[in-house]
């Protein structure tokens, strides 16, 4: 039995190719904008990162389609305990420093924010001046987008 390791060349991995099967799109629809539309349903994440920055209807598209894909990761990272991510998008929209050190932490997090919630003055409305109605406040709006961010990642998750 011979026990000797393979020795390679480094300049054969530097000449090495890649080979991948053809890249295929299937564009389906009636009009220029369905078939526009048909294309970002089923783009990469790289491609759906370059289009989320054109304007018009692929452009919010790709947005919509990065945000769902977006969430399951996030979710995904949840699930395996990694909520570093989580973390991030929270802090990001809330602009509070917030640590999430373990599961019990994660699970509680929409009752935390949905306790904040409560607690806002005027239930998180203002009352315009102008036209008598009510309007949420930034706050409100805020907290709504966490608990909706949390909430998405507990149906994913689990």
């Amino acid at each position: 039995m011979n026990n000797s390791i393979a020795q390679f060349n480094a300049t054969d991995f530097d000449n090495a190719v890649a080979t991948f099967p053809p890249a295929q799109v299937v564009v389906c629809g009636l009009t220029v904008t369905e078939k526009r539309l048909s294309v970002v349903k089923q783009a990469s994440s790289m491609s759906l990162g370059f289009l989320a920055g054109q304007k018009g209807k692929v452009g919010k598209a790709a947005r919509e389609v990065g945000l769902v894909d977006s969430v399951a990761q996030i979710a995904t990272q949840c699930k395996t305990g990694n909520y570093k991510p989580l973390a991030d998008a929270i802090a990001a929209l809330t602009g509070e420093s917030l640590t999430i050190a373990n599961r019990a932490a994660y699970q509680s997090l929409q009752d935390r924010f949905e306790d904040k919630l409560r607690d806002l003055k005027n239930n998180g409305y203002t009352v315009s001046k102008k036209t008598g109605l009510e309007a949420p406040t930034a706050k409100r709006t805020v907290l709504v987008n966490v608990i909706n961010l949390v909430a998405a990642t507990y149906t994913i998750a689990n």
